[in-house]
Order: structure tokens, then sequence, then C-alpha cells
């Protein structure tokens, strides 16, 4: 099932420059500049990291949580059961 696209609690952002852990620069999809908060775990998570910078040369659109501006424990796609 795919996530409702009038959730208003997630947004898709594209990144646009990676500058260190604290500071990733992002644009959402209405032009508004959103700077992504990432977890401890994440920060210091090498094979995140890589995953990352391949979204961000791949010029990606991913999914966060638009209150928090962090990205989604499930991606796009969520089981009925969990929503």
């Amino acid at each position: 099932m795919l996530i409702n696209d009038n959730n208003q609690e997630i947004t898709t952002i594209q990144i646009k420059k990676i500058v260190n852990a604290k500071n990733i620069e992002c644009e959402s999809e209405d032009g508004q500049l959103v700077k992504l908060h990432l977890t401890k775990d994440q920060k210091s998570d090498p094979l995140f990291w890589w995953s990352l910078v391949k979204i961000y040369t791949a010029q990606l659109w991913i999914p966060i949580m638009k209150n928090t501006q962090t990205l989604l424990n499930f991606d796009w796609l969520s089981d009925v059961a969990t929503n």
C-alpha cells in the first residue's frame, strides 16, 4: 500500500548539499529549504553515509517526517497493519 499523498506529516526532499552530519541542506517539493536531521546511529553508520551520497548523486527524492525533518523508518511502502 502506498502512503497516502494527503498525509500532511510526510513530505519529500532532494539533497542539495552535504556539508557534514549536522548540515545537510535539502529542498522540499514546494521549494522550501530543509535541514535534514540525523539520528546518532545514522551519523556513525558508514553504510548509511554511502547510501546517502548515492541518493545525493542520483538526485533522488526521499520521504521525511515534516515536523521533525527526519528520514522515515519505513520508506515509501507501508504495511496495512502498521497504519
